[in-house]
């Protein structure tokens, strides 16, 4: 039931994105605050607690993150780990928008301390994390 509720909230999460991502110059819509909602709407949910869990850490455990990242202290994360770590940060609100010099979003660093550790920081630019998205998805699809 989990799978197919997520599947369906990640569904609906890409079309709406496909909507803005087509109109957004026409109506002045945000592409890059409906790509974070986006995220939100597919990484929200515990995935891994659903009736394919097992496979979802095993297929995400075993592969690296599919996006380069510049880090400070994140040292290796796997794939897995990785959606943790974005999945964290958003769900706390742990980002920041880095524009560029027109003032366009092209980044976004994200962050994250547990507990006492020191805080890792990742900086993404905007185009990684759309593929990263789409890149869980096709995972995703495979997995189901």
């Amino acid at each position: 039931m989990l799978c197919r509720l997520f599947v369906e909230i990640m569904r609906r999460s890409f079309i709406n994105l496909d909507f803005i991502e087509a109109s957004y110059q026409a109506y002045d819509l945000c592409e890059v605050t409906q790509l974070i909602n986006t995220f939100l709407g597919a990484f929200i949910h515990p995935f891994e607690k659903s009736a394919k869990g097992k496979e979802f850490i095993r297929h995400f455990r075993g592969k690296p993150p599919p996006i380069p990242f510049e880090s400070e202290a994140a040292g290796t994360l796997n794939y897995l780990e990785f959606i943790y770590f974005v999945r964290h940060a958003l769900a706390h609100g742990d980002l920041h928008y880095n524009p560029n010099k027109i003032k366009q979003i092209e980044s976004i660093t994200l962050w994250n301390a547990k507990h006492k550790e020191k805080p890792i920081r990742i900086t993404v630019s905007i185009q990684d994390m759309r593929y990263f998205l789409f890149d869980f998805k096709k995972c995703f699809d495979q997995i189901l």
